[in-house]
């Protein structure tokens, strides 16, 4: 019995200084893990939910503490017999791991503001110097940029007659191949007037034919090195432009598009439909295509970066996809970006997970 005791007073210090470490050493990369698959899946199954014409709703969760206990214990153990006689001391040591997480649903107020409010401009330019291409930004998160339309019944529920795009994608090509050739410079500016972005255009000819091309487009009088983007632009402004841009709501709406659907749900009217002026059915895979791709099959698939189960079918995207890849982790940076402070809501829903 004191082999027993004087081994269970070693095992307890031993533990005491142990079992903290390790256990943050496995439990934060393990819920860092579950947190980011999770929030892609939730993403994911929001994309295909406004697909389909059904709520989105966004489930947060708003807090997790985790508490460790150690639990010791000691006994003998031994038999009795005409030639065997025998006691052996015995010890048991149990970690336990008791998890607490809370959840809040995103509504009120708080949606309104991070799901149904405009995209700012100085998000915009945030967006811009994170590294994301011009392109990419505009055609997810602009809808009008001066006489071109960019798909604006897009930001909603399916439309039944085929978008405006092409002038608009002509107009975000020529940016993207100035600001790859680093021709572009982008600043933001607020005054009472209102805010702004400038496009700074410098060309490496005396006549750069992209530049007087994308000023044409947006309908300036001639080719001119500085291009102002602004919500209400002044009539007397040399060089302003109406922009007008979305909601991440309406980001989100526009991406969905790319979600491939099968034919039986067109056919019975599951998923809203979209025609030409020929009354063709409309490929929404010319506006989103080199955006966002969303594939389904009957069965769970393998090598997806994200999926989920919905409606009787697996939506994925895959590993290889990476222009989907890069728009879900852009639309992914946006939703932080416009979530603001964590609050709780109610309500809360708290869930103690006990594992031994």
């Amino acid at each position: 019995m004191r082999r027993a005791a004087a081994l269970l007073v070693l095992v307890a210090a031993t533990a005491c200084t142990t079992v903290g470490p390790r256990a943050l050493r496995f439990s934060r990369g393990t819920y860092n893990t579950a947190i980011q698959q999770t929030n892609s899946e939730q993403l994911l199954l929001n994309l295909v939910r406004l697909r389909y014409r059904d709520a989105p709703l966004f489930l947060e969760v708003t807090s997790i503490s985790s508490s460790l206990s150690l639990e010791l214990g000691a006994g003998l153990g031994g038999s009795v017999g005409s030639n065997n006689n025998s006691v052996a001391p015995g010890s048991a040591v149990t970690f336990i791991d008791r998890p607490t997480i809370s959840y809040a649903p995103l509504q009120g107020s708080r949606f309104g503001k991070q799901f149904l409010s405009p995209v700012e401009l100085s998000d915009i330019l945030l967006l811009y110097h994170a590294g994301w291409a011009i392109d990419r930004i505009f055609r997810v998160f602009v809808q009008k940029l001066g006489p071109l339309q960019n798909a604006p019944r897009a930001s909603g529920p399916t439309p039944p007659n085929a978008p405006e795009f092409e002038s608009f994608f002509t107009a975000t090509d020529l940016m993207r191949s100035l600001w790859l050739d680093g021709m572009v410079d982008v600043n933001y500016q607020s005054s009472v007037a209102g805010d702004s972005l400038t496009l700074t255009l410098t060309s490496r000819t005396a006549d750069e034919p992209r530049i007087a091309h994308l000023c044409a487009l947006l309908g300036l009088p001639g080719p001119i090195q500085r291009i102002t983007l602004t919500e209400s632009p002044r009539p007397d402004e040399v060089g302003a432009v109406q922009m007008v841009t979305r909601s991440l709501l309406g980001g989100m709406y526009y991406v969905s598009h790319g979600v491939e659907v099968p034919p039986e749900d067109y056919a019975v009217g599951r998923v809203p439909t979209t025609r030409d002026g020929d009354g063709d059915l409309f490929d929404w895979a010319r506006l989103t295509g080199t955006l966002m791709r969303i594939r389904h099959s009957r069965r769970e698939p393998s090598g997806a970066y994200v999926s989920v189960f919905y409606r009787g079918l697996w939506f994925w995207i895959a590993d290889n996809d990476l222009e989907s890849k890069s728009t879900f982790s852009f639309i992914t940076q946006v939703l932080e970006m416009q979530s603001g402070e964590i609050k709780s809501a109610a309500p809360v829903l708290t869930l103690p997970i006990a594992a031994e």
